[in-house]
């Protein structure tokens, strides 16, 4: 597991590395990202490098409300470009030239990029250039990140006239020009269809259909077991390839996968083998079973549970698997168990919202002893990393679960916990700074009485997480939006009722527009709708 992140670092090492031109160190657990690594140019190309400041505000504090979406900007002076970095919370951001996630530094101005869905908290800044002699730094400030005190925006959802799909569930995956939507139909022959997303809706067709033989949903997760993957090409090639993982056979015998290219010859690939309980993981077990599927690039996670003793449970019964494929995409490799420093217990994953990095996404979400949040993502070698916040914060502890997190800028996490049983939390967690880290449990009396029928549709509103909670024909469909220290629940219910089995949102940043607008798949009884959630500062 890894530490908690952004300790401030010595200034020898920063004079050693940190500073020098054109380097910086691995961001590690600060969840938007790091600067770019290459200067745009220099303010003193010849001579001595000057000492970089803060001109406004020089010194002290400032505000933001953590529901901020547009960038802050903060004027500065005696920039050596490429050279000057930003330190956000003791730990190099790098110099944040064109590409970078976090923001942009010129000659004249630091520009840092918001998308709302902050960790109440504070942050400390700093310049810093690179000289032989050592850095010379800026005052450092302080950034206080506060719950907003503004009106809640009005939200709604309107569906399109006519369905488009008929099925029994939904799945999402992949961000960006890589997302999916897929649309699961049950039956004695379940089959798969899926769409990708096009000038950022979905089309009117589907990019392929696929049977999932042997599929068995695992009905305690609120989700299919069916996971889906737009691979990225191998160098030099052309070829476009979707990979589909499923859990197959009870209880969870096998997560099997098929390779399916697109172009430039359409081509089903055979079914592979992927984990089964014949694995070295299971050998000792008396009881074993496989659960959901998720896909991160070439690698595939899976839940488990091997207990040595069926009839008493103990740390480290629930794990997740993880195998890697190889380099020529022809097999997969022997299954690991994802590491920790002790036996403890991973299970309650769910899909994980990077607002900085859309296209890279962020993870996937995990529970760590049955309590603690954590992502779980790939280092750069290609090792199994979890991430979680130092501070222990429990988040509706021992009860079957599935996690959804939204991750934010400077470190920021909103994670929500539901239950098959109407349990919903919501915590706001900061991995970078001094955040306020909180769980809030929704009431059960701001939310329908009935049972959730699927895992949460997360993404942002006007600088809010947002969270929509689906009940099939009970209720109309949930909205919870997090300003970093409280929920507010929204029924969807004007101008139409949304009810849906199954709700998802696109990933995307259209949330935080003038005019927001998030396009969203609605599973209603047997037919697929496709909508919009939008939203205003008045009333619609």
């Amino acid at each position: 597991m890894l530490p908690r992140g952004l300790l401030r670092p010595a200034v020898l090492a920063l004079s050693a590395g940190l500073l020098s031109l054109g380097c910086r160190p691995d961001g590690g657990p600060m969840d938007e990202g790091t600067g770019s690594e290459t200067g745009t140019g220099s303010d003193s190309d010849t001579g001595e490098v000057p000492d970089p400041g803060f001109l406004n505000p020089a010194l002290g504090a400032f505000n933001v409300a953590s529901t901020q979406h547009v960038p802050k900007d903060i004027v500065v002076q005696k920039i050596t470009l490429g050279n000057t970095q930003l330190l956000i919370d003791g730990q190099t951001a790098g110099t944040l030239g064109l590409g970078s996630a976090l923001g942009e530094l010129t000659g004249d101005r630091l520009r840092i990029f918001l998308h709302g869905a902050l960790a109440v908290g504070t942050h400390t800044l700093q310049l810093a250039s690179h000289t032989p002699d050592g850095p010379r730094f800026s005052a450092e400030l302080t950034m206080n990140v506060t719950a907003p005190d503004t009106p809640l925006p009005q939200v709604w959802a309107e569906l399109d006239p006519e369905p488009r799909d008929g099925g029994a569930a939904l799945l999402l995956s992949g961000a960006g020009p890589d997302t999916l939507l897929g649309v699961l139909a049950g039956g004695i022959d379940p089959t798969l269809r899926l769409y990708r997303v096009q000038e950022g809706t979905w089309p009117e067709m589907p990019i392929l259909e696929t049977s999932l033989q042997g599929h068995v949903p695992e009905t305690m997760a609120l989700g299919p077991g069916v996971a889906a993957a737009a691979l990225p090409p191998t160098p030099g090639s052309d070829i476009a390839v979707v990979r589909v993982a499923y859990r197959r056979g009870v209880p969870g015998d096998a997560v099997v996968t098929r390779d399916i290219t697109l172009a430039p010859e359409p081509n089903i690939g055979p079914l592979q083998t992927a984990v089964d309980l014949s694995a070295g993981l299971f050998r000792d077990a008396e009881f074993a079973a496989l659960g959901r599927p998720f896909l991160l690039g070439d690698v595939l996670f899976a839940e488990f549970l091997a207990a040595d003793d069926a009839e008493t449970a103990h740390p480290g019964d629930r794990g997740i698997a993880y195998v890697r494929r190889s380099s020529d995409r022809s097999n997969w490799s022997i299954p690991e168990r994802v590491p920790t420093a002790k036996p403890l217990d991973l299970d309650a994953l769910g899909p994980a919202l990077s607002l900085p990095h859309l296209n890279l996404g962020a993870g996937i979400s995990v529970r760590l002893g049955q309590r603690l949040t954590g992502l779980l993502t790939l280092s750069d070698a290609g090792a199994a990393l979890i991430s979680a916040p130092g501070e222990d914060v429990d988040l509706l502890p021992g009860a079957p679960a599935i996690l959804s997190t939204i991750s934010s800028s400077l470190g920021a996490r909103t994670v929500a916990a539901v239950t098959p049983d109407r349990g919903v939390g919501i915590a706001f967690l900061g991995t970078s700074g001094k955040p306020k880290n909180t769980v809030v449990n929704v009431p059960a009396d701001k939310l329908p009485d009935a049972r959730l029928t699927a895992q949460p549709g997360a993404g942002v509103v006007l600088g809010y997480s947002a969270f929509l909670l689906p009940y099939g024909d009970a209720a109309p469909v949930h909205l919870v939006l997090g300003d970093g220290m409280r929920t507010y629940v929204i029924p969807l219910d004007g101008p139409e009722p949304l009810s849906c089995r199954s709700v998802v949102l696109m990933p995307s940043l259209d949330g935080n527009r003038d005019e927001p607008i998030v396009p969203l798949a609605c599973l209603q009884g047997d037919s697929l709708r496709i909508g919009a959630l939008k939203a205003s500062l008045t009333d619609p």
